[in-house]
C-alpha cells in the first residue's frame, strides 16, 4: 500500500505529526517471506515467516520478521529508524530489534501515550497516567514487547520526560524484557540508568549511578510540579550521583534509596498511600547530610454535605512530608557558604538532628506548615562581622547589633565576630514558628544565653537575650551546665544567680524583635524597665 497521506491528520508526536492537508509518503508491506511460499506450495507443516515493513518519507522506517502461527505473530528480528533522512530500506540486526533515532526533540511521555493509543490503553501505561486504576498495569503487553527495541542508539538535542528536559543527548542501551539499561551523557548528566517497567502492582524501579547529574532551577520547579500531579507512578529510586548540583549548589554525592506504596499496594496489604524514603545522603567535604521519611497522602475527615466539591477533591490530595534528618558538619563556615551564606561563620563543628514535617513535596519546603524539633550542636566556631540582612537569622545570633544598636562597652565581645567554643540548644517548631528556651553560646569573654521564638516564613523574631561579659568559676560554670528544656532559661538562671550571687551584678539582658535583616534591640533593667533603647 502506498499514499501521500493528505486528507489524513497524525495525531502522533514530533516528527511524525502532520496536519490533514500536509503530504507524508508513505508505503506499507505485508508478505510471506520466500523460504515461506516455498515452504507452503511444497505443504510443508512449518511456522510460516513474514516481513512486515513501513517507510514514512525521509522521516522514518520500520522492517520487522516475523513468526506465524501463533496466537499474536512473534518478532524475530527488527529495526527501526527515525529521523531526517531514515526513509528507505534498513537492515535486520542478526537478533533482536534495533532502533536508530535522530531526532531535534523526543518526547518521551507523547511517545507513550501515543503508543497507548495505537496499540491498546492496556499496553503501554502513560507517564502522565494519575488514575488509580492505571496505576500497576504492566507497562507493555507481551504482544507489544516484541516490536520495542532491544538495542537502542539515540541523538537529540533535547529530551523530554518525567518532568525534566535533558540537553545534548546520547544513548546507548539495551532491552531485556522489561528491564531497559543505557548509558547515558548529556548537559546535566553522565552515567548508566536502569529502569524497570511496571510489572502488575506498582510503579516500575528506576537505577543509577552516575558521575554527574546537574539540576537547574527550571527543571527542579518541574519535578515538584510533577510530584504533586502524579505520586502514585512514582517509580521506587536507587539512585548515587558522585557529583550533585541542585539549583546552582554544589552539594557533593548524593545517595536515593526510596519506594513507592501506591494505590494498588495499600488496596492489597492495607496502611496509607505514600512514597517512601528509606536513605537519602548528601556528603561535602563540610558535612555530611543523612535523612529518613516518607510522603503520605494527609487522613481527611468527610467533608459536611454543604462543603465545596472543588475545594474537597484538593483536600483530600493533599500529602505531608515527614523527615528524621542528621547533620554533620566539619566546617559550618564552608557549608553556609556553599548555600550562599559567605562570611557568616568561620570554622565550626558539630552536629543537627531531629525531625521535622509539612504539607507538600519533598522538594518544596512549606514554611508556614511546617512542624517538628531538633537539636543543635556546633563547637569551635565564630560569628563574622556580615550583614544581619545577609545572614538573616544567624546575624541576630551573632549579637553584632548590640554594640552597634545601644550605648555599651562590648566592643571586645562582640564587634570583630563572636568567637564560640560551642552553641547548643533544642528548637521546637510549630507552624513555621520556632521556638527555643535552652539556647547557649560560651567565648572567650561572655557566655550568652536565649529564649524566644521566631517565625520562619516572616522572617521575625522575639528573644530575650542573656549576657554575662567575663569569664570566671562562676560563669564558666554556667556555660558548663546543659539547660534542661523542661526547666527553660528564666528557672535556670534563678538558680545559678542563688549560687553566685555576684554573676547577676554583671548580667546584662535584652529584648530583640524586628524583622532579621533589621532587628530592634532594647536592653532591659533587672526589674523590667527599659533603661535604654534603639
Amino acid at each position: 500500500m502506498t499514499s501521500n497521506l493528505q486528507g489524513m491528520a497524525l495525531n502522533l508526536p514530533a516528527p511524525l505529526a502532520k496536519t490533514a492537508d500536509a503530504a507524508l509518503p508513505i508505503r506499507y508491506e505485508n508478505a510471506l517471506t520466500r523460504e515461506s511460499l516455498a515452504q507452503a506450495a511444497a505443504g510443508g507443516t512449518a511456522r510460516l515467516q513474514d516481513t512486515l515493513s513501513l517507510e514514512l518519507g525521509r522521516l522514518g522506517s520500520v522492517s520487522y520478521l516475523r513468526e506465524l502461527g501463533g496466537a499474536e505473530p512473534q518478532v524475530l528480528r527488527g529495526a527501526i529508524a527515525v529521523g531526517p533522512g531514515a526513509g528507505g530500506t534498513v537492515v535486520l540486526p542478526d537478533e533482536g530489534v534495533s532502533a536508530n533515532v535522530q531526532l531535534g526533540t523526543f518526547d518521551v511521555d507523547a511517545w507513550q501515550q501515543a503508543l497507548t493509543r495505537v496499540f491498546n490503553a492496556e499496553a503501554v501505561t502513560p507517564a502522565s497516567a494519575s488514575a488509580p486504576a492505571v496505576e500497576g498495569a504492566a507497562a507493555t503487553a507481551p504482544a507489544v514487547l516484541g516490536y520495542m527495541p532491544t538495542v537502542l542508539a539515540l541523538r537529540a538535542r533535547q529530551v523530554a520526560g518525567e518532568g525534566r528536559t535533558l540537553h545534548n543527548v546520547v544513548v546507548g542501551g539495551s532491552r531485556d524484557g522489561p528491564t531497559w539499561r543505557a548509558n547515558v551523557t548529556a548537559d546535566e548528566l553522565d552515567g548508566y540508568v536502569e529502569y524497570r517497567q511496571p510489572q502488575g502492582a506498582g510503579a516500575g524501579r528506576f537505577h543509577a549511578r552516575l558521575a554527574r547529574l546537574n539540576i537547574a532551577a527550571a527543571a527542579a520547579n518541574q519535578v515538584e510540579a510533577l510530584l504533586e500531579q502524579q505520586p502514585g507512578n512514582i517509580p521506587a529510586l536507587d539512585v548515587v550521583v558522585e557529583d550533585f548540583e541542585l539549583k546552582g549548589r554544589k552539594l557533593g554525592r548524593l545517595e536515593i534509596d526510596a519506594s513507592n506504596r501506591g494505590a494498588a499496594t495499600v488496596a492489597r496489604e492495607g496502611g496509607v498511600r505514600e512514597w517512601r524514603l528509606n536513605r537519602l545522603t548528601l556528603t561535602t567535604p563540610d558535612a555530611t547530610f543523612t535523612a529518613s521519611g516518607n510522603w503520605a497522602a494527609l487522613s481527611v475527615q468527610s467533608p459536611p454535605a454543604s462543603a465545596n466539591p472543588r475545594l474537597v477533591i484538593k483536600a483530600a490530595e493533599r500529602r505531608r512530608t515527614a523527615m528524621k534528618f542528621k547533620l554533620e558538619i566539619a566546617d559550618a563556615g564552608q557549608l553556609l557558604t556553599r548555600f550562599g551564606m559567605k562570611d557568616i561563620v568561620r570554622r565550626g563543628r558539630g552536629t543537627m538532628e531531629g525531625n521535622v514535617a509539612w504539607v507538600g513535596s519533598p522538594l518544596a519546603l512549606d514554611y508556614p506548615t511546617l512542624t517538628g524539633g531538633f537539636s543543635v550542636n556546633v563547637e569551635s566556631g565564630q560569628f563574622m562581622k556580615a550583614d544581619p540582612g545577609l545572614a538573616k537569622l544567624l546575624g541576630v545570633l551573632s549579637l553584632q547589633s548590640l554594640p552597634r544598636r545601644l550605648a555599651l562597652d562590648f566592643r571586645d565581645v562582640f564587634s570583630d565576630g563572636f568567637a564560640f567554643d560551642f552553641v547548643r540548644g533544642d528548637l521546637t517548631i510549630e507552624q513555621g514558628m520556632a521556638a527555643t528556651n535552652n539556647l547557649q553560646m560560651k567565648g572567650v569573654n561572655a557566655a550568652v544565653l536565649m529564649e524566644g521564638k521566631a517565625d520562619i516564613a516572616r522572617e521575625t523574631q522575639d528573644l530575650k537575650v542573656v549576657v554575662v561579659p567575663e569569664i570566671n568559676a562562676g560563669t564558666a560554670s554556667l556555660v558548663a551546665t546543659v539547660i534542661n528544656p523542661a526547666l527553660g532559661l528564666g528557672t535556670f538562671l534563678a538558680q545559678m544567680f542563688l549560687r553566685e550571687p555576684l554573676m547577676k551584678a554583671a548580667t546584662q539582658e535584652f529584648h530583640v524583635d524586628g524583622t532579621w535583616a533589621d532587628p530592634r534591640v532594647t536592653r532591659v533593667g533587672r526589674n523590667g524597665a527599659v533603661p535604654a533603647a534603639r
